[in-house]
């Protein structure tokens, strides 16, 4: 008889640098038995090629890597044992890790590797792509419709508050369609990037989104 568990868990936004990966490299190598063969790969894909490597040491020798990797993923498996964690998809702006054993002792500990690690690297943004920005921006888009209701016939509602609500309505849907597309959930940092600016420029976008948000929904209730 064969038995196989599967467990998946989603991971925090986390940066970590090509040597902390090579840590966590080495913690995940140790789930396996060092007598038999592990077989690995890490995949990186870039704006115009993909890249596969064999293991970390043929990819932190890869002198052609700079700045950040936001899309990858990497596996390693030993019979039938297997660990892989992946970056964001089209229906998952985080990462995960998923886990492949006969015992559910085995999957549990990989995971807790993973998970662990990646945890003490998390990103200050990572409440972002768990906050219910689709519920809000749901109950945004019948806010004129109860206004209506509300207000009496012979009331027109200000045009400052149109724009307001307008405003904020296409913010948060921005936010909530492309926010996989303006922070990155997973960063191996390989080199440093020159420049403040451009080294933070999704978190900044980020903080104007929502003091442009803050403003509009000020500007809502505040006279003019």
């Amino acid at each position: 008889m064969k038995r196989e568990i599967t467990r998946t868990k989603r991971l925090p936004a986390f940066l970590i640098d090509i040597d902390e990966f090579g840590v966590l490299w080495d913690r995940l190598s140790t789930l396996f038995d060092s007598s038999e063969r592990i077989y690995c790969n890490i995949e990186i894909k870039l704006l115009l090629e993909t890249l596969e490597f064999d293991n970390f040491e043929e990819l932190k020798q890869y002198a052609h890597l700079k700045g950040r990797i936001t899309k990858f993923s990497f596996r390693m498996s030993q019979n039938e044992r297997r660990v892989s964690v992946r970056t964001s998809s089209i229906t998952n702006s985080l990462a995960d890790v998923t886990v492949y054993a006969e015992t559910e002792a085995w999957c549990a500990g990989a995971i807790e590797i993973v998970y662990s690690f990646i945890k003490s690297h998390q990103l200050w943004y990572n409440w972002f792509f768990s906050a219910p920005i689709g519920w809000i921006l749901y109950l945004f888009t019948f806010i004129p419709s109860m206004i209506m209701i509300v207000l009496p016939k012979n009331v027109s509602l200000n045009k400052s508050v149109v724009i307001a609500w307008i405003s904020i309505t296409v913010t948060l849907a921005i936010l909530y369609f492309f926010r996989g597309k303006l922070l990155s959930s997973a960063v191996i940092q390989i080199s440093e990037e020159e420049g403040f600016f451009k080294k933070n420029a999704a978190e900044l976008s980020l903080l104007m989104a929502l003091i442009a948000i803050v403003l509009n929904i000020i500007g809502l209730f505040v006279p003019k």
